[in-house]
Formats: structure tokens, C-alpha cells, sequence
């Protein structure tokens, strides 16, 4: 199976988290493929960074063929559009991870990068229907350069945050703290879940179950770089 992985910012070292992240949770046979957009904003700090960036995570996803697609942003729109540019299952991390995190608990609690991201991962959850079981949406107050380049005092503030919450299952809710979950588990006695390790498996349990989406054909895009 060929999992592409998307990651909506340009921050190299993200980038190579999320794909350790998600290469670790694969089967093996499994062959992950992790890209960024190769235009477009180098970190997303706010909404209309969010969706200047969505043209390349699209053009990216139009690109590269794969079994299925990890959309590897939390909070980031897009999934619909990119359902309609592929065949494979769109998997996004926004989604997996409280999915899973609802089999584990009957609330959970998100810990997302800073104050900013708040608002644009509650209106994500709101949009996919996934705000009721949400206890709450706190901000580690790390961006996601802090969360590559400082990792171990970003390790303590996000430990710190999700200490902090009500709920016994926590998700991370940002591309750039792939890799955290056992760390901050083992620091809070939560149960702790990574949304990429999380959109990974279940793209290979739709692939070993044979499930794929049913879309009507559409016609190619044009007018845009990635129609021609």
C-alpha cells in the first residue's frame, strides 16, 4: 500500500517528524510518502495563511498518485476539495485523531500550538461534527518552529498543557507534535493519541477491508497549474 502524507507548512524539519511519525506506525509493506507544497506560506499562523495554503497541499495530492491520502494538518480545510482530485481515500489528521479517540473515551481534550490555532482547529471540528465530544481545545503556546527546533521545551509545555485537562484521553492536535504521544502519556498517566499514526492506520484498515470511496467521475480542473 502507498500512503501519501501531506504536510500543509513548509518547515523542513516538521516535515520530517511527521513522516517518522507515520513511517512508524505503518505495516510493513506499507510505503509512506511525505511531501510539503513547494509554494505557499512557510508556517500557518493564522486563517488566511491556512488557506493560501491549501492550493498547494491540493496541487500535491492532484500530483502524486497514491492508495490513500493523510492530510497531515490539524485544522487545516481542504479534504473535501481533495476528495474530488483523487480516487483514494482522504484521510485528514483533524478527523482521525478524536475518531479514534471517541473509541477510547466518551470526551477528549485537544492540545494544539498556540493561541491562534484555537479558533481555526474548533471551527474544523464544528465543520466535521466532531465538536460534541470535544471537551476542550487548549494552546501549548508552541508554534510549530518552537515544536521542531526547540522539541524539548516544547515536550514540557505541551506535557504541561495536556496535564491540564479534564478528560482522560488527549489528542495532539498539530502536525509538529508527531511523535510526542508516549512521552506525554508516560509524563500525565493520559491516554494519548497522534492523529498521524492514527490517519495512517486507518488508511490501511479501509485498504485491508477493500474500501474506497464512491465518487461520481468529474471533469478535469482547468485554469489551474495542477489542471494543465
Amino acid at each position: 500500500m502507498e500512503i501519501l502524507v501531506v504536510n500543509p507548512n513548509r518547515v523542513d524539519g516538521c516535515t520530517r517528524l511527521i513522516h517518522a511519525a507515520a513511517r512508524a506506525a505503518a505495516a510493513p509493506g506499507t510505503t509512506v510518502t511525505t511531501l510539503a507544497p513547494g509554494r505557499g506560506p512557510f508556517e500557518l499562523t493564522g486563517q488566511s495563511e491556512v488557506l493560501f495554503s491549501a492550493v498547494g497541499v491540493l496541487e500535491v495530492i492532484a500530483r502524486t498518485p497514491a492508495d490513500a491520502v493523510v492530510m497531515a494538518g490539524f485544522g487545516e480545510p481542504g479534504k473535501e476539495a481533495a476528495q474530488e482530485l483523487t480516487a483514494a481515500p482522504v484521510l485528514d489528521i483533524t478527523e482521525c485523531g478524536p475518531l479514534l479517540a471517541r473509541a477510547l473515551g466518551a470526551s477528549y481534550t485537544i492540545v494544539t500550538s498556540t493561541t491562534a490555532a484555537v479558533p481555526i482547529v474548533e471551527d474544523r471540528l464544528r465543520a466535521l461534527r466532531l465538536d460534541a465530544a470535544c471537551a476542550a481545545v487548549l494552546a501549548s503556546g508552541q508554534s510549530v518552529p518552537d515544536l521542531v527546533e526547540r522539541r524539548e521545551r516544547a515536550l514540557e509545555a505541551v506535557t504541561g498543557v495536556a496535564a491540564l485537562a479534564a478528560t482522560e484521553v488527549v489528542v495532539l492536535g498539530c502536525g509538529g507534535m508527531a511523535g510526542m504521544a508516549a512521552d506525554v502519556a508516560a509524563a500525565t498517566g493520559r491516554v494519548v493519541v497522534d492523529g498521524v499514526g492514527a490517519a495512517v492506520k486507518l488508511a490501511e484498515s479501509l485498504g485491508a477491508l477493500g474500501l474506497a470511496p464512491a465518487r461520481a467521475p468529474r471533469p478535469p480542473v482547468t485554469g489551474w497549474p495542477f489542471g494543465d
